[in-house]
């Protein structure tokens, strides 16, 4: 889902970067900020799966760094704006940095995975039916 949300954000942040007409702009900067509030959404989901025993204060960290990327965000566009004349630097590199954050999901991605307990997987929701199956199968049931 992150992964999605991340490609979607930076082909918006993309367009956005090529100045198009105010109402297309508009639309595509709806369209970016909803899949960022659905990608914080979605790492609140991922928190108690990954970090079972620290949820607080792993909810604390990324509540905070959500905070910081909303202040960061209009503070840098303007000082970007500033020195280049233009929002549409800031945008591009938003959205470069959209494709680094899904490099970097597709990657941790494959070795989260791969570390998650039958547990784990099981609170996540992940393929229920086959880990009840394999678990009755076990206990000779």
């Amino acid at each position: 889902m992150l992964i999605v949300l991340l490609a979607g954000v930076a082909l918006c942040l993309g367009g956005v970067a090529t100045l198009p007409p105010a109402g297309v702009a508009l639309a595509l900067l709806a369209g970016a900020m909803a899949m960022l509030g659905m990608g914080n959404g979605a790492v609140f989901q991922l928190v108690p799966q990954r970090f079972a025993g620290r949820v607080g204060i792993m909810t604390g960290i990324v509540g905070a760094a959500g905070g910081f990327g909303g202040f960061l965000l209009p503070a840098a566009l303007g000082a970007i704006k500033d020195r280049s004349g233009t929002f549409g630097l800031g945008f591009a590199l938003f959205a470069a940095g959209a494709l680094v954050a899904l490099a970097m999901m597709t990657g941790i991605g494959r070795v989260w995975r791969s570390q998650w307990s039958e547990e784990s997987a099981r609170r996540a929701g992940l393929f229920p039916r086959q880990l009840d199956a394999f678990a009755e199968s076990a206990s000779g049931e």
